[in-house]
């Protein structure tokens, strides 16, 4: 029985394929599209690298996002009315 399910388990482990944690480099992004970006008055300033950000508005944001993409999500405990649960500066279709 012992040598059954070594073989078994040695079996499956030859032929499963390799494990990759980023998927999209085997079959493409979800959605390449763009989304529309927030209003250029509520980002932060070309350049800009800090951790977070209170825009115009007095909303104040964290940032977010995958590679490729920077989201600028509401800071909960700071939010007020007019404030957008996020800030889009690059961001792709398939999360927003």
């Amino acid at each position: 029985m012992l040598r059954i399910v070594a073989a078994v388990t040695a079996l499956s482990l030859l032929t499963a394929p390799p494990a990759i944690a980023d998927l999209s480099k085997l079959f493409g992004r979800a959605s390449a599209k763009q989304v529309r970006q927030t209003s250029p008055a509520l980002l932060p300033p070309p350049g800009y690298t800090d951790q977070w950000w209170t825009a115009p508005n007095n909303c104040e944001y964290s940032r977010a996002g995958r590679p490729g993409e920077t989201v600028w999500y509401l800071i909960i405990n700071t939010a007020h009315r007019g404030c957008d649960a996020y800030l889009v500066e690059r961001g792709f279709a398939d999360a927003y």
